[in-house]
């Protein structure tokens, strides 16, 4: 397990670190709490203790987070940036299935993965990432560096990691006593507002909601239209929507 000098390492290289429990910090406000302060790090690790570390992505990089688990592969990152991928700073996860997290500099604006291949993530300096040495939850394995200068990302993965233009969610419609269109005016609103990571999560409930509930057929045309505004394609959408028809029983 890594220590409190791999800590310290780390946060003298400019990383601001954080203890974990596996992948979970152990602080009471997660990646808001990383730090580069020595003495809070030895309080953090005092003794002997061992904890996996953590890392807020600094933010002069972002982090290409290819999960294999959920489809994510180089292959596919590298067709996505037009057959190429320059060689930068890398994290091998220690699942040891190609996992992997690609650090470079951060071309500034915002980014999304919304129009990545899937099982591939975008992470800026608001997430963490787990650090060499430290293990792999459910292999005991290590994560390990592979050295290399933060490259600059290609053109063809810049543009992909551009928020899309999205049209504006259509406006609730009233119905006859009101309180449909304002149900529906909640749930289309808890869609818009979802951060990244949570889209698919929060549009899939608010689906199930709707049906539970007997909503009609402009409800899910307000839904597809919030989840578009928050980042989803109209595909993405349409399928989550499916998807949570089909686990109520409906046709879709």
């Amino acid at each position: 397990m890594p220590t409190r000098d791999d800590a310290l390492r780390l946060a003298v290289a400019g990383w601001p670190i954080i203890p974990l429990r596996g992948k979970i910090p152990t602080t009471a406000h997660g990646v808001k709490d990383a730090t580069t302060d020595p003495e809070q790090i030895t309080r953090w690790w005092p003794g002997r203790a061992q904890h996996n570390i953590g890392a807020r992505v600094p933010r002069s990089l972002m982090v290409l987070d290819i999960d294999p688990q959920n489809g994510g592969s180089l292959a596919a990152l590298t067709e996505a940036a037009g057959g190429h991928l320059p060689r930068t700073l890398t994290v091998h996860s220690g699942r040891g299935t190609g996992g992997r997290h690609l650090y470079f500099l951060n071309p500034g604006g915002p980014l999304s993965s919304t129009r990545l291949p899937a099982g591939i993530d975008v992470k800026t300096e608001t997430g963490y990432l787990v650090m060499p040495p430290s293990l792999h939850p459910a292999t005991g394995q290590p994560y390990r560096w592979e050295s290399a200068p933060p490259a600059h990302l290609p053109t063809a993965l810049r543009e992909l990691l551009r928020p899309a233009v999205t049209r504006p969610a259509p406006a609730p419609r009233a119905s006859g006593s009101g309180r449909l269109s304002e149900r529906a005016a909640h749930l289309a609103k808890f869609v818009q507002e979802a951060p990244e990571g949570t889209r698919n999560g929060r549009l899939y409930w608010a689906a199930c909601q709707a049906i539970r509930n007997g909503h009609d057929a402009m409800t899910f045309d307000l839904l597809e239209g919030a989840a578009i505004v928050a980042g989803l394609s109209e595909t993405e959408a349409r399928r989550t929507i499916a998807s949570a028809r089909r686990t109520m029983g409906q046709a879709s």
